[in-house]
């Protein structure tokens, strides 16, 4: 099957740089007509399923494109399975203060410079170690909700099925990481705002064929 990832449209908190997995704040004004160009650009691509993270962001971003679809989409099935990786103590936090804090101790001042030294995956455990509620997710717990994910997707679909997930910046990363390891160097970057995310999956198989597609 053919599984086109988007992730969901700018917020308030993508705007403003806070930091935001559960959390959730309303798309901008800049991110609906983002959304549009996006709904435009697969406005003839036929959907057999629609799913989206149960986060508001992603499901107002899933009906936008929904919105746009000529090719009679179907319902919108929402789910936690898809759902952001969670900062716990820190969301709604300022980003960069909290990362200059947490990255100190690493001879960093940012998260990117912490991905940079040590890894990605360091990094979410960092950022996991550092929350005194011991709430914060690393790549270990979202990649269980992401084995869920595509689990759903092959019990509940055809093989030949075309499938729109609308999920979050973290999730893509994490899922690339996950599955597409080998060659994620090549696509070492954030998906951005309303940018699509091309896959193909069997049950023996999960491929990537386009990251980070940004419709103008």
């Amino acid at each position: 099957m053919e599984v086109y990832f988007v992730r969901h449209g700018q917020t308030i908190f993508n705007l403003i740089n806070r930091m935001q997995g559960w959390s959730d704040t309303p798309l901008t004004e800049q991110g609906i007509e983002d959304l549009k160009i996006t709904g435009k650009y697969l406005q003839n691509t036929k959907f057999d399923a629609i799913y989206s993270s149960d986060l508001k962001r992603a499901m107002d971003t899933a009906e936008i494109i929904k919105n746009e679809n000529l090719e009679n989409p179907p319902k919108i099935k929402i789910g936690s399975n898809f759902r952001e990786i969670f900062f716990g103590f820190f969301e709604g936090s300022e980003a960069a203060k909290t990362w200059g804090m947490l990255a100190k101790p690493y001879g960093c001042s940012t998260q990117n410079e912490v991905s940079e030294k040590y890894s990605i995956e360091f990094a979410r455990e960092v950022l996991k170690k550092g929350d005194p509620k011991h709430w914060a997710e690393d790549t270990s717990d979202l990649g269980v909700r992401i084995e869920r994910a595509v689990k759903q997707l092959l019990d509940e679909n055809p093989d030949d099925s075309r499938i729109l997930v609308v999920t979050h910046g973290a999730y893509i990363e994490t899922l690339l990481l996950k599955y597409f390891k080998s060659n994620f160097d090549s696509y070492r970057a954030f998906p951005d705002n309303g940018s699509i995310t091309i896959t193909n999956l069997n049950k023996d198989k999960f491929s990537l064929k386009e990251f980070n597609i940004v419709p103008k």
